[in-house]
């Protein structure tokens, strides 16, 4: 088994002094190639907001190569850890940014199959704020959470006492992780990831010029079909399958009220003309 941690933090610092001791007791319960994949070794400019990746494709990025090169590295693991410090109540900067650049995922996600962790070195105040943006994405880009950490570490020397306590809070997560790797994946959506796939898909039908890329994807998967439940076939009931059916109608009348069908062109978007 193949297990990539993302890391958006300094090779020495408490965030990689947590996942160290994560890898020992995950690969004392199972065996496992570990592997650690560090943000800072990849020149990642900042995301200038062009939207190419999610209006056009992902290979129009200024940045597609570098950003590709990551991808393809957690597309040929089985499972991705993300772990971070956290600056100002969020991710680092760096990990920030990388998911900036990964974000079109929730507009056409491809991890399913695939579990994800959550690793980082915080205070308990900044702990839900820090893993919203990193648990938000994994969601969109199709993996199954499988969990998360937060360890506190001050900027003190800490007691013995104090760091076996959190040794015991490492392990025990290590522990809860290595049962969701053994258990068999089903891969099925919640309404909100119903309800997400149905909002992309109409959106993208309603402005097919302007989602190019989503519209080529939904198109691939012949997800335009009435009978296509979701991204991937899995069991989705028919209670739920109507019920987001007509969720979706109801959001395509909204968005046609709202739209200028004449600037729906390949240049750019609405409301760019507001001022």
């Amino acid at each position: 088994m193949k297990i990539l941690a993302i890391v958006g933090s300094s090779k020495s610092g408490n965030t990689t002094e947590v996942l160290k001791y994560f890898e020992k007791k995950l690969t004392e319960i199972i065996p496992c190639n570990f592997e650690y994949l560090y943000l800072s070794d990849y020149d990642i400019d900042f995301c200038t907001g062009c939207h190419n990746c999610i209006f056009i494709g992902e290979d129009r990025c200024p940045h597609f190569l570098v950003v590709k090169s990551i991808e393809d590295r957690m597309l040929s693991a089985d499972a991705v850890i993300l772990a971070t410090p956290g600056y100002m109540f969020s991710v680092t900067g760096i990990m920030k940014n990388f998911l900036d650049h990964v974000a079109y995922n929730c507009h056409r996600p491809k991890y399913f199959g695939r579990k994800a962790f959550l690793i980082s070195s915080c205070t308990k105040w900044q702990e839900k704020s820090v893993f919203a943006p990193m648990q938000t994405w994994l969601g969109g880009a199709g993996f199954k959470f499988a969990g998360k950490l937060y360890v506190e570490m001050l900027p003190f020397p800490l007691s013995e006492k104090e760091l076996d306590k959190r040794r015991t809070a490492i392990s025990k997560a290590a522990s809860a992780f290595a049962k969701e790797l053994q258990h068999p994946q089903e891969i099925k959506p919640d309404f909100g990831g119903l309800m997400i796939f149905h909002a992309f898909r109409t959106l993208s039908k309603i402005a097919p010029n302007i989602l190019r890329a989503d519209y080529q994807y939904f198109s691939d998967k012949e997800a335009y079909k009435a009978e296509t439940r979701w991204y991937i076939p899995t069991k989705v009931s028919y209670f739920k399958h109507q019920m987001a059916n007509f969720m979706e109608k109801r959001l395509e009348k909204s968005v046609l009220k709202m739209i200028d069908p004449s600037k729906l062109n390949p240049q750019g978007i609405g409301f760019k003309n507001m001022l």
